[in-house]
């Protein structure tokens, strides 16, 4: 029953935020997006259940240090068969209450309660660790829009310079200065411009549903645009300095810390099953035949002292020390591929960087020589297959720079996932 009502309770606040609550036209930044993104995902719900699971159960081995009081009642009626017969059936009556309260364990009750606390504290990294995912899955689908949008002007714009070619080729034919194959030409390429322009179009459509995924957000036609700011930001980080913070700040690294101390403590809980425990109890009833009842109370004090368990606390033990070493390997495992991730996202970085200005300097160069094409097909200098080829080169040179400046974004977003930043 506890889990299915937790089910309900998921699904209910999981629930992506309907059409319409993002006002038509909006204009949304990242940082909207990342607000949006923290307030209605379902992945992120649900990790943020998981740590009040774990706090719960917290609460429930504190409850251990408390008294447990039991109250009790009951009635039965009664007779017997004797040498005459069968006798007069009598009533029965009973009322107590009972109260128990752990005095000393040997630090059992203790050890339990510290190893939930890192639990919740391991759940608590997990959370921040899956909410840095989900942030960077946000960045990486907010820069993907804006990537295809700048692709899809390029496509645009490669339709415009189609349809002036196309005017320029026909109206040189005319004249019958250039030949029929130069307006065939220009139109089988305006046909292909448009064609690239539909599938910018279905691109950047796609773009927009998947970041409306990762924020939770249900829009039949997601109607809001984007905030365009510096897209080629300043971003300056040594490697040492990025290994120090992913050391200082990373969420899973942080997790398998709090699991290798639990793991430790586990071996000294499970040294507890050889030392007894001590335990005070006390009662107060009420039973008879009729009313008024008897009273009767009890006060005592009880210890509990393992003798033998065939060696389960033994193996027990044993199993707490393999556990502890497995914890210790998985942390060294987790400090190697954090010490790869960083180097990887930091070198991306620095390559993204580079790309940038050699990129522009080749979309300047790559329009100098489609000003150049097109000026010589216009007095009749150069020919037709010059300015498609011109074309071609700056589309792609665009494209390449659009590229460039996406992934120099998105690989600052990595690395400051990677440093266990979101």
């Amino acid at each position: 029953m506890k889990k299915f009502t937790l089910f309900i309770i998921l699904t209910l606040i999981a629930l992506p935020i309907k059409a319409g609550e993002i006002p038509t036209g909006a204009k949304l930044s990242l940082e909207d997006c990342i607000n949006l993104t923290l307030k209605h995902n379902p992945t992120l719900q649900a990790a943020s259940l998981n740590t009040q699971v774990q706090q719960n159960r917290l609460a429930q081995t504190r409850a251990n240090y408390l008294p447990q009081v039991n109250g009790n009642a009951s009635y039965s009626r009664s007779n017997q068969e004797g040498a005459s017969g069968w006798s007069d059936a009598k009533d029965g009556y009973s009322s107590s209450i009972s109260a128990s309260q752990l005095i000393y364990d040997f630090g059992k009750t203790g050890l339990s309660n510290k190893i939930q606390k890192n639990n919740v504290y391991s759940s608590q990294q997990d959370e921040q660790s899956t909410i840095n995912d989900v942030i960077y899955k946000l960045k990486q689908a907010y820069y993907g829009v804006l990537n295809a949008e700048e692709s899809r002007n390029v496509y645009a714009g490669s339709v415009e310079q189609y349809q002036e070619q196309l005017k320029r080729a026909k109206a040189f034919y005319d004249v019958g200065t250039r030949p029929k194959i130069d307006v065939t030409t220009a139109e089988v390429n305006l046909n292909n411009a448009k064609l690239n322009l539909i599938k910018g179009e279905n691109a950047l459509k796609t773009a927009y549903y998947n970041l409306t995924n990762v924020m939770g957000v249900y829009d039949q036609n997601p109607s809001f645009t984007l905030v365009k700011k510096n897209t080629i930001p300043e971003y300056n980080i040594t490697i040492d300095e990025a290994l120090k913070e992913a050391q200082k700040n990373r969420p899973d690294l942080l997790s398998l810390q709090y699991k290798l101390e639990n793991a430790k403590k586990n071996v000294d809980l499970a040294k507890t099953g050889f030392a007894p425990s001590l335990t005070a109890n006390g009662s107060y009833g009420w039973s008879g035949q009729d009313f008024p009842l008897y009273d009767r109370w009890s006060v005592g004090a009880g210890i509990n002292v393992p003798i033998f368990s065939g060696l389960s606390t033994v193996n027990q033990v044993k199993e707490a020390k393999n556990n502890m070493q497995v914890a210790y390997a998985n942390l060294t495992a987790k400090e190697q591929a954090i010490l790869l991730d960083i180097k990887t996202c930091y070198f991306n970085l620095e390559e993204a960087k580079t790309r940038i200005p050699l990129t522009e300097l080749s979309r300047k160069q790559a329009q100098e020589n489609y000003d150049l094409a097109v000026g010589r097909y216009k007095v009749g200098v150069g020919n037709y297959i010059e300015v498609k080829d011109a074309e071609i080169t700056l589309s792609n040179a665009k494209l390449s720079y659009i590229s460039a400046v996406f992934d120099y974004n998105l690989a600052i977003a990595n690395l400051e996932r990677a440093m266990g930043k979101r």
